[in-house]
């Protein structure tokens, strides 16, 4: 991979020292915090939220949909996290749809837990090309389908000292269906330029100290993954990625919530499996691989404030870049994302918002999305 060895290790003994510094003290705070109540153990009721939609972002464009989330316990006990299943389906007015699908169970004290997303949709995306500085033409656009489906098993520890290591299977179909006018995909001169096929097997670290799945107000979470893609993918690379979050409860109903994220893939990969910057999740304002590359790092902070009991707002600011090589990012070329947005909680029980930000973004650069749980 195009990451230096030092710069991965030097990200892991982070994880590792913020992890070892806090674990003991966060796991007794942690462990108080999500005990239920004796009202929620006395029964296995399934709760069932349901919502209709319609939304804008600079991906979809407007859309309308549907979705909802059922939120359980598999078994009565007190420290155990809700498990959900949550599904969604949207159409939008540049003719693109997507069906989603994603399912995380909880077992065994917390101790085994079943991830597996599941979504196909037929998708309106852009390419500008690879690298920090790529330029707007007009003629960024295609449509591609994609079916992607990951099962991921986390059981206890095996490596170091994780709360729990995952073992993941991997599966994504992508077509280029209509490459439009996009330069790079008219003359071939990109690998993936007609979509494949790629199998992945990776194991990845998680250590969870959040009091909440949901809507953390204490405590931190962090993961590391690495998936390999051999044969007989089309396409034989490796990715490694690393997510660090913090929460910390400032004021009454007030949380700052912060991340760390970064993303590396080998050399053979196709361009849409590059890191990308932008979403809703992570640099909100840029259009989702508004930059793509081999190595993408980010960090942003976010304010969360409720007004109500269920009105909520945020404020957040974060910056970024993609690099060929970690030592590409530069001041020069770093990007940055501001913004804010409202909350409407609609699971008071479990604490599940719905949300709509608006984000900013260099040289013009405005998303507006609408979603469900937060940001990370």
């Amino acid at each position: 991979m195009n990451i230096r060895p030092y710069c991965i290790f030097n990200l892991i003994l982070l994880c590792f020292s913020l992890q070892y510094v806090y674990a003991q003290k966060d796991k007794r705070i942690i462990d108080s915090l999500i005990v239920r109540s004796k009202d929620s153990l006395s029964t296995k009721k399934v709760d069932f939220s349901g919502y209709p939609y319609a939304f804008y972002t600079p991906e979809t464009q407007a859309a309308f949909g549907g979705g909802g989330i059922f939120l359980f316990y598999t078994e009565r006990n007190e420290a155990l996290r809700p498990s959900k299943v949550g599904f969604g389906a949207h159409y939008t007015t540049n003719k693109q749809y997507k069906f989603t699908l994603n399912t995380s169970i909880y077992f065994n004290d917390n101790n085994l837990v079943v991830n597996m997303p599941v979504s196909y949709g037929y998708i309106f995306d852009k390419f500008w090309g690879i690298g920090n500085s790529t330029e707007e033409t007009g003629d960024e656009g295609y449509f591609k389908q994609d079916f992607n489906l990951q099962l991921e098993v986390q059981v206890p520890p095996l490596l170091f000292f994780a709360d729990r290591t995952g073992f993941i299977l991997d599966y994504k179909n992508t077509t280029i269906d209509d490459p439009q006018n996009n330069q790079f995909l008219l003359d071939e001169s990109v690998n993936g330029f007609n979509g494949g096929d790629i199998f992945g097997l990776g194991i990845n670290l998680v250590w969870d100290r959040r009091d909440n799945l949901f809507y953390p107000t204490e405590g931190h979470y962090q993961y590391i993954k690495f998936i390999v893609y051999p044969e007989p993918s089309d396409f034989v690379f490796s990715t490694f990625e690393l997510d660090v979050r913090y929460y910390k409860k400032l004021l009454k109903n007030q949380v700052l919530a912060s991340n760390l994220y970064l993303k590396s893939v080998g050399s053979d990969a196709p361009f849409y499996e590059l890191p990308a910057l932008g979403g809703q999740n992570r640099m909100r304002g840029y259009f989702m691989g508004r930059y793509r590359d081999k190595n993408f790092v980010a960090f942003q902070s976010e304010l969360r404030q409720y007004i109500s009991q269920k009105i909520g707002f945020v404020a957040f600011a974060g910056f970024g870049d993609v690099g060929q090589e970690i030592t590409d990012l530069s001041l020069k070329n770093l990007k940055y994302s501001f913004g804010g947005g409202l909350r409407y909680l609609f699971n008071k029980k479990e604490n599940v918002n719905l949300r709509m930000d608006i984000g900013f973004g260099r040289d013009g650069n405005t998303g507006i999305y609408f979603g469900i749980e937060e940001a990370f």
